[in-house]
Formats: structure tokens, sequence, C-alpha cells
């Protein structure tokens, strides 16, 4: 994963958005290696943490919502403008999915997918094997890293081992020839 995709997906993962398995592992994958990323990541953490402790110790006033009055010529949205657009969208769609709803029962006609049951049950066992075995992938992609950490481990000890007895070993062969020089000068005397 490259800095600019990191950037990208950082605000998804910080406030726990739905994101793939693999793409979610490749992102701390890059947090790891990417310094410059990895303290992006945790500025942003650490400013999400101080606004919401900040917004929980702040008292908030009790405010009369506006209401508009519609009764008045030249009605306009006033204060709350985005909130009624929210609510209409909303209702809007709770008819749209009512519709479709009863569609999909038969209480009102329409068109219906003809898709035999165990065709359908086929489909969404696909689809399940698929995410699972994505799962699995990404699980054997951490063991694999894993292993190849301790792997890394293991040979920087056996270096160290293989110093340290190398070490030994010349000082053992120091020691013996001083040994030997000791013995030669008492035998000569």
């Amino acid at each position: 994963m490259e800095c600019k995709e990191s950037i990208d997906i950082m605000l998804d993962v910080i406030y726990g958005e739905e994101i793939e398995p693999s793409v979610t592992y490749d992102f701390f994958q890059h947090l790891k290696e990417c310094e410059a990323c990895g303290g992006e990541f945790r500025e942003m953490t650490e400013t999400r943490s101080m606004i919401r402790d900040w917004v929980s110790e702040k008292e908030v006033p009790d405010v009369p919502e506006y209401v508009p009055d519609i009764r008045k010529p030249g009605f306009r949205l006033g204060g709350n403008w985005w909130g009624t657009v929210q609510k209409i969208a909303a209702t809007l769609l709770i008819v749209v999915g009512g519709i479709a709803a009863a569609q999909a029962v038969g209480v009102i006609p329409g068109k219906q997918a003809d898709i035999p049951e165990a065709q359908l049950t086929r489909l969404i066992n696909d689809i399940v094997v698929e995410r699972q075995s994505e799962g699995w992938r990404v699980i054997g992609q951490a063991l694999i890293s894993l292993k190849e950490d301790m792997d890394l481990q293991d040979r920087e000890q056996a270096e160290v081992f293989y110093e340290d007895l190398t070490d030994m070993e010349e000082r053992f062969l120091r020691i013996m020839e001083e040994e030997r020089l000791n013995s030669r000068e008492m035998t000569s005397q």
C-alpha cells in the first residue's frame, strides 16, 4: 500500500467504517513500515480522542430548536434547513423501501426475480465461502509475516551466538598459547 492509499482510508479506519480485511491488513502493514503515515495516524487518533473528551466535558445549554412557520407567505427554510432535507430524504427512502417490500411479498404486483431457490442458495453459499477464504487469506498472510519475523529474530540470535562462540574460541586459543609459552619458560629455567 502506498502513502496516498493509506491517507485515503485513514479516517475510515479511525471511525470504524467497514473495510475489506485485506485492505485493513495492508493499511496496518504500511503503518508499521512508513513512519510518516504512522505519525499521521497517531495524530488523528489523538485529535479525535481530544475532541470527544472536549465535547463530553462541555455543557450544552438547552436551546429550543428553530421551527419555521410554513403558513407565512414567502416561506423559506430557516436555521435548520439541513435537518429538514434529511427528514425528507429519510421519508422518501422509507416509502420506496415499503413499496419494494410490498412488491417482494406480492402485495403490490411488480417485477420479481425469477431465480430458483437452489441457484440462490448456491450463490449465497459462494459469496459466504469467498468471504471466508478472503479472511483465511488475510490470517495466512499475518501468520507468514509472524513466521518471517520469528525467523529473522532466530537468525539474529544465531548470529549473536556465533559471534560469542567465535570470541570464546579466540580467547581460549590465546590462553592456550599463553599457557604454552609459560610452560616453555618454566621448563627452560
